[in-house]
């Protein structure tokens, strides 16, 4: 395909993937579906045991905004984010799992939204209407804490309801790598140091996953 964005991609989406054989091709083709083009997505996969790496590495030769690196040895969730997060040139960073869908008009309107407030380091989508003011809109630091526990409530968004400034990741140093924190911690730590935009819902949806003990994951509409 004929595109020159990749050499300078505006967000990098990050799809880290551990034994999602059944789900990735699905999230890889609703990315590449984008409206938006100036993006890259980078893959890493957590040394799966499956046939997830083979079917994300048919999309290599198709477009090269597809880049895909291989974990030595299995980091786990956070530590691969983190990681991921490594290998991003974007100015923003966008998580969406091997589970994941983005739809079609997503990223447009994730990055149109950023770009709006060039303060923030941050942005949520997601959540409930609010009943003072339209999305989207910017909290600064006070306001976000204030939201969060004496409002409607922000820190248990999952990665996929963020789009991140790579260099506020980065300044903050990411993911501490605690699983039992995840990114409840890293919203906290964002928060401290920067303005967050809140954003509507209708741009990606996360995959409920069924278990012998029932269905667990939320599914989440951005």
């Amino acid at each position: 395909m004929e595109n020159n964005n990749y050499l300078n991609p505006l967000i990098s989406l990050l799809l880290t993937c551990y034994n999602r054989e059944e789900y990735i091709r699905e999230a890889i083709e609703s990315v590449l579906a984008s409206t938006y083009k100036n993006f890259e997505l980078i893959i890493v996969d957590d040394c799966s045991q499956d046939r997830s790496l083979a079917i994300a590495q048919e999309y290599v030769a198709k477009d090269p905004r597809v880049k895909i690196f291989i974990n030595e040895k299995n980091l786990g969730d956070y530590p691969n984010r983190n990681k991921a997060a490594s290998y991003a040139t974007g100015k923003y960073l966008k998580y969406i799992d091997a589970d994941d869908y983005i739809y079609p008009w997503g990223l447009q309107l994730l990055v149109e939204m950023m770009e709006k407030f060039p303060e923030a380091g941050w942005g949520l989508c997601s959540l409930e209407q609010n009943e003072n003011k339209i999305f989207p809109f910017l909290l600064n630091c006070a306001e976000t804490y204030e939201y969060n526990y004496f409002g409607p409530g922000l820190f248990h968004k999952a990665p996929l309801s963020s789009i991140i400034n790579r260099n506020a990741f980065e300044k903050i140093g990411g993911f501490s790598g605690k699983q039992h924190l995840g990114d409840y911690e890293l919203w906290h730590l964002l928060a401290l140091k920067y303005p967050i935009v809140l954003m509507p819902q209708g741009i990606v949806w996360h995959r409920i996953h069924e278990t012998k003990q029932g269905s667990y994951y939320h599914s989440i509409q951005i």
